[in-house]
């Protein structure tokens, strides 16, 4: 399997394929900087049925896969989606603004949270490994397709990320990358699509099977500072099984009826990431 050389961006309903090596070696921060503002500078408009192409990958997957035998397997519909899905990521510049924001810490966390898991349910690619999602006021968060990891490896890599900006990479004085553009590289290529009338049917029953599922999703997120996983530490207690032992209390109150681990008590599902290794 080879590395993949470039990834699909998406903006107001375009698609766009972005090389990330030129005269054999990766763009700089800055030269990718270039690439996005090029693309955000790009007024073309969306081709028909491209703009919500992605609720496919957001509804029923036998749909999908029959639009995909019929319509994405020859000509310029295969090269684009060939190119999406070789793509080492998807990214989706949002038009929204998110993040926290002190006057209003609940609510702005809650539409963080849904807009980073669901989206508008046509603007991010859920067949993708993960999808980075930048929003219009700078903020940035990611949407990950789970069954090829758990959790702890997109935080690992979130760590690298962030870490690595902010350390390492820095920004100029002027709020640009640093470095220097280069005229060279050439621009961001849209992706072409044939997209027929009854594709573009299918699109917009699997946006509303989508949105169903979106709307019916109660997701409320808040800042938690009385203590962290520090003191959990001192307690001799994993972090992890803290919080699931958090889960099960917080069932058991709400519901007022014991959820402890017997044969003859009501079981309390919890999710937890446990690393295998391959006996061989």
């Amino acid at each position: 399997m080879r590395d993949s050389k470039h990834i699909v961006v998406y903006h107001q309903g375009r698609y766009f394929k972005v090389w990330l090596y030129h005269d054999g070696r990766l763009l700089k921060p800055r030269e990718m900087e270039q690439q996005m503002q090029r693309i955000l500078d790009n007024t073309s408009e969306p081709q028909p049925g491209e703009a919500r192409l992605a609720a496919l990958t957001a509804g029923d997957r036998v749909p999908w896969a029959r639009c995909r035998q019929a319509y994405f397997g020859r000509g310029k519909n295969k090269q684009s989606l060939d190119a999406v899905e070789k793509a080492a990521f998807f990214v989706t510049l949002d038009e929204t603004e998110q993040g926290y924001r002190t006057e209003d810490p609940d609510t702005s966390m809650d539409s963080y949270a849904k807009s980073l898991l669901h989206g508008q349910c046509y603007d991010r690619w859920f067949d993708k490994s993960f999808t980075f999602v930048v929003f219009k006021n700078g903020k940035i968060g990611i949407n990950a397709e789970h069954s090829w990891a758990d959790a702890p490896i997109m935080a690992h890599l979130w760590e690298y990320v962030m870490s690595t900006d902010s350390l390492q990479l820095g920004y100029a004085e002027d709020g640009h990358c640093k470095g220097d553009t280069n005229p060279n590289i050439p621009y961001p290529t849209r992706l072409q699509w044939d997209i027929p009338g009854e594709c573009q049917e299918v699109i917009e029953t699997s946006l509303n099977t989508a949105n169903l599922l979106a709307n019916d999703v109660d997701f409320h997120s808040f800042p938690f500072v009385a203590f962290g996983k520090g003191i959990i530490k001192k307690c001799r207690t994993s972090p992890d099984a803290f919080v699931q032992l958090a889960l099960q209390l917080a069932h058991y109150k709400d519901k007022w009826h014991r959820v402890l681990i017997a044969s003859y008590c009501v079981k309390v599902k919890v999710w937890e990431a446990v690393p295998l290794k391959q006996e061989r």
